[in-house]
């Protein structure tokens, strides 16, 4: 099997710049959006499905979409995708799995009727459970250019501004300020998070590099050459964070080790120039990388590399297991079976409820043999007798009202 990315034929489509990349959930559908609007391609055949009337005006920015990100209603099955313009629009686009085409749900003009461009967008999750809300942020270059990311823990926002300094959380709920953290980078082109939002990944200018979001600590430096152009390059995870994916302008889009901060891959756009914008996205056996070409006013090509897993052996159980089963052959078995073990997984919190029951017990069974011989020893004076205790009303509600709420959050 194959360690290394290969080209899938490529996807045609737009007329000019792409400046946006995205995957839907389980990869089923790729858009590209720049300059010359958007385009959608069904990875499963290739094939641009029909989508909602955009005039191609490279000049007008009501057209030039410039962010893009994909959201996934798992109740009803329900594809959308979330776009921002050069103008300040956000548009949602919504897959009719019936009719075969994506429809406008919904447009969000710009604030005040002003031109506010939109720089990047990102959503809590990427796939909504059912009875779950969809939650969606969006930053603009209203007074200083940022890029924004949710927590997928807590949900808060962390803003990167692209001029360096002061790297914000926000409250998810109110938008005010929880926390500050200075210095940050001189320079944050563009951003990834970690997961676990305890890294990120930013292209500084020259370098792409990865810090640690509680001290700013630089943790990997991922070399880059000197760039020909200044535009920001993209910068996302893949494999599960243990690859770095950077865009270049030298025609190829680069792929680091984590560990080692090497160039394990080349990826080559063949018609050289700027490549700016890359997604990843894993589906099970094999890795996706799409990269885009983004010189403005020439035709971009997309390309989709994949790579292969290891394919995991049919009898190979998968998950922790008590014992530890391995292959054997027909004449080892009979002789074998004694050996076998059978064994069963158990959830930590199930274990840990088992033991605190086996402590208490015992305990309460003491108690419960010692307290009637105790008070049967007490005489029956009026300073023994331990008369019933009465509660107002309302102080039983003042004492449940904290619970009740805890309950409810």
């Amino acid at each position: 099997m194959t360690s290394v990315y290969q080209p899938l034929p490529q996807l045609t489509g737009p007329r000019d710049a792409v400046l946006s990349l995205a995957f839907s959930a389980k990869a089923k559908f790729l858009s590209a959006a720049g300059y010359s609007g958007v385009c959608v391609w069904d990875l499963a055949t290739s094939t641009s499905p029909p989508l909602p009337h955009m005039l191609f005006a490279p000049q007008n920015p009501k057209y030039i979409i410039t962010a893009s990100v994909w959201i996934y209603f798992q109740k009803n099955n329900r594809h959308v995708l979330i776009l921002g313009s050069m103008r300040g629009d956000i548009l949602l686009w919504d897959w009719n799995e019936e009719a075969r085409r994506f429809n406008l749900l919904y447009r969000v003009h710009p604030m005040n009727d002003t031109q506010d461009e939109i720089l990047s967008i990102d959503v809590y999750e990427h796939e909504v459970a059912s009875g779950r809300i969809g939650r969606v942020v969006a930053s603009t270059a209203n007074q200083y250019p940022k890029t924004v990311k949710m927590c997928k823990k807590t949900r808060d926002i962390f803003v990167f501004p692209l001029y360096g300094g002061e790297i914000l959380c926000l409250d998810y709920k109110t938008g005010s300020i929880k926390s500050r953290k200075s210095p940050g980078p001189g320079r944050m082109g563009s951003v990834a998070l970690s997961n676990a939002c305890d890294k990120f990944v930013a292209y500084t200018g020259k370098n792409f590099q990865l810090y640690h979001l509680g001290n700013l600590e630089i943790l990997k430096n991922f070399t880059a050459e000197v760039p020909l152009v200044l535009f920001p390059k993209q910068v996302v995870f893949g494999e599960s964070e243990t690859i770095v994916v950077g865009g270049t302008d030298r025609g190829c889009v680069l792929v680091y080790d984590v560990e080692t901060e090497e160039v394990i891959q080349r990826l080559n756009y063949p018609d050289g120039s700027l490549v700016q914008p890359v997604s990843t996205f894993t589906v099970p056996g094999r890795h996706l990388i799409a990269i885009a070409g983004s010189t403005q006013e020439q035709p971009a090509h997309v390309i989709l590399f994949e790579k292969h897993l290891a394919q995991v052996p049919q009898d190979v159980p998968s998950g922790r297991l008590a014992g530890d089963i391995r292959n054997r052959t027909s004449s080892q078995a009979d002789s074998t079976l004694s050996s076998i073990h059978i064994g069963f997984y158990l959830p930590r919190i199930v274990l840990r409820w088992m033991w605190i029951i086996a402590v208490l017990v015992p305990i309460s069974v003491a108690v419960y043999s010692t307290i009637p011989n105790y008070l049967t020893q007490l005489p029956l004076s009026g300073n023994n007798l331990a008369w019933p205790v009465r509660v107002k009303k309302d102080n039983l509600q003042n004492a449940l009202l904290p619970n009740e709420e805890l309950a409810l959050d």
